[in-house]
């Protein structure tokens, strides 16, 4: 192996890290399935085809609106209406998704 090859390694196991550690972030903040975040991010995710199978609609059933509410308040500094919430969460979560993820 050599030093090039090392530093490669090093740099796609630091990228990994990262992106993991976004999916957990965003996974505890919203209270949501950790597990089908990741396997719905694992997949070729686009605008057309996220809800495919469904599978978006059940990622947002298994959030924790509680949780979301205290977030999203927090961000924002005041009371939000729970559709809003509703519409914060699916926002978020599409964003995140289409983007590959990002440090929230």
């Amino acid at each position: 192996m050599t030093l090039k090859n090392s530093l490669i390694d090093y740099i796609t196991e630091y990228q990994s890290k990262a992106k993991s550690d976004e999916i957990s972030k965003i996974s505890e903040i919203l209270g949501l399935d950790q597990a089908k975040l990741r396997v719905l991010m694992g997949t070729n995710v686009t605008e057309a085809n996220i809800n495919e199978y469904g599978r978006f609609d059940d990622l947002k059933s298994t959030v924790d609106k509680a949780k979301a509410r205290t977030y999203f308040e927090k961000q924002e500094g005041t009371t939000i209406a729970p559709f809003r919430i509703n519409i914060k969460i699916d926002n978020l979560l599409m964003e995140f998704i289409l983007r590959g993820g990002f440090e929230v």
